[in-house]
């Protein structure tokens, strides 16, 4: 069974180590051929403030793993928790200005959320 865990209830204090963790994902996709297991056991604790990239090849779960970050889709085994609540994800193709280093791009999503 998968479980996404998102922010602490309103009115609640909550002091967190992470911003976001990852502990034990999985996830499968169904199609005519069969089970197809695109992400296997990963686990990760990301810090608050941490800068984290996830490099690799095409079709290797990037975009799988990231998606299941932002809520756009549940793991099929494992936990994924954002204590700080639903984070701010920004595709790579059409929604990055060129002229910005990707910080300032990041800076800019994050200001026009009211985050910073």
């Amino acid at each position: 069974m998968a479980t996404t865990l998102a922010k602490a209830a309103e009115g609640t204090v909550a002091e967190h180590t992470h911003a976001a963790r990852i502990e034990h994902v999985s996830k499968s996709f169904s199609g005519p051929a069969g089970s197809q297991l695109v992400l296997d056991d990963i686990s990760l604790d990301v810090a608050p403030g941490e800068f984290v990239t996830i490099l690799g090849a095409s079709g290797c779960g990037k975009s799988t793993l990231l998606n299941l970050v932002a809520g756009l889709d549940k793991p099929t085994a494992g936990a994924i928790e954002t204590p700080g609540g639903r984070p701010a994800l920004m595709f790579q193709e059409h929604a990055l200005f060129p002229w910005l280093t990707a910080g300032k791009n990041i800076e800019l999503a994050l200001r026009l959320r009211g985050v910073a």
